[in-house]
């Protein structure tokens, strides 16, 4: 019996000694199915990944855009670039930001504020806006040469008596005599209420015009944005000399038209040989002008338009009438000048100037020696005659 216990209590010990042994046998199968699972799990997902990957790069190179497509989107961009950057000159500032419109006393400049609040105001482009300042200041000019306009007839109605006193005036060398014939030629003027100070009026067309060619060629040359892509028919940019030279030849033909209607006061009664001359400058300024902006060349065709209309209008009867403009007074042609051609005439004019010149010396020198003497003579006069008992020493 106790031998049968012993063999017992040693079998169960090896029993129990063995259980863990086979349990870590039989548990090493389950580790190693879930070592597969996760491992399988883990090529599972990589493997969709490259999918994902494979189809995306699939979808990038089906969706490629074409050459075209390329060029397309980058004008796109360019011109949506250009547009943000045109809006720049649509506020105010801006002219003064790159240099121009620095003061408000120079032409120039004055021209270059007038035409940057129109333009940001009225929202025109710029070949509208030059017309427009263009016009706005004719406008403001028009009361003068309405005043310029009614002294040229006044002068025209009294034409031969004021040639006949000026010929006196110029043929007279005597201070004294010179004199009456100035005061004559005062009252003759006066008595018609002539105020010859209108007829310089046209004079202010210069230096607006120098204002709006320097300023203009300064915006042209910069260039300011806008300026090249806002002009109109043939002359889209405004920066280039017009290819066509349409502006050119629109100036030439105003010119012309508006000096053989009686100039911009339309009262202006020209000689042969000035209207030839006329005829011959317009010529002559479409070659010169060529290589200009097209928007200094449309300044002086807005302008030379204008000229010719205001220059219907001063001649309109009804309107010089209702304008209340004097009616100019055309006199016969006088049969002692002859007609000898623009170099005559100019000729004569300098020798007439240089004889005037002369006559006008001759009288200051004798005016001079006049002052001399009554300076003298009254110097004389405060001088006193003292006795010698009266002298105190």
């Amino acid at each position: 019996m106790m031998l049968r216990s012993a063999f017992f209590k040693a079998t169960s010990r090896l029993t129990l000694q063995a259980t863990p042994r086979m349990v870590g046998v039989a548990s090493t199968p389950l580790r190693f199915s879930a070592l597969n699972m996760t491992i399988g799990r883990r090529f599972k997902s990589t493997s969709e990944t490259i999918n994902d990957v494979s189809e995306t790069m699939s979808e990038v190179q089906t969706q490629l855009p074409s050459i075209d497509q390329m060029t397309n989107a980058t004008a796109d961009i360019v011109e949506q670039a250009s547009h943000s950057v045109g809006e720049l000159s649509s506020h105010l500032g801006y002219l003064n930001s790159i240099g121009l419109a620095q003061t408000w006393h120079w032409p120039a400049d004055i021209i270059q504020h007038a035409l940057e609040y129109v333009h940001v105001y009225t929202g025109l482009p710029w070949w509208g806006t030059i017309c427009t300042v263009t016009i706005l200041v004719r406008l403001l000019m028009f009361p003068i040469y309405v005043k310029s306009s009614d002294t040229i007839a006044k002068n025209s109605k009294i034409k031969p008596e004021m040639d006949k006193v000026t010929k006196e005036l110029m043929a007279t060398t005597d201070l004294a005599e010179g004199q009456k014939i100035a005061l004559k030629r005062r009252k003759l003027l006066s008595d018609n209420g002539i105020k010859n100070r209108y007829l310089a009026a046209p004079m202010l067309q210069l230096p607006i015009a120098i204002g709006f060619f320097n300023a203009l060629r300064s915006m042209a040359n910069f260039p300011v944005d806008g300026f090249t892509n806002q002009g109109i028919a043939w002359f889209q940019d405004l920066t280039l000399a017009d290819p066509y030279l349409g502006l050119q030849i629109i100036t030439a033909a105003v010119l012309m038209s508006f000096s053989r209607l009686g100039g911009e006061t339309g009262a202006q009664q020209f000689s042969g040989p000035m209207k030839r001359f006329f005829i011959i400058l317009p010529l002559v300024s479409i070659p010169a002008t060529m290589n200009l902006s097209a928007a200094v060349v449309l300044y002086f065709a807005i302008n030379g338009t204008f000229s010719v209309l205001q220059t219907l209008v001063l001649r309109n009867k009804w309107f010089r009438k209702k304008l209340n403009i004097a009616e100019v007074v055309q006199h016969p042609p006088d049969p002692t000048k002859t007609n000898n051609g623009i170099f005559a005439a100019l000729k004569e004019n300098m020798n007439t100037a240089k004889e005037r010149a002369e006559k006008r010396r001759l009288m200051k020198e004798e005016e001079d020696r006049v002052h001399e003497l009554i300076k003298k003579k009254r110097t004389n006069e405060r001088i006193k005659i003292v006795r010698r008992p009266n002298l105190k020493i």
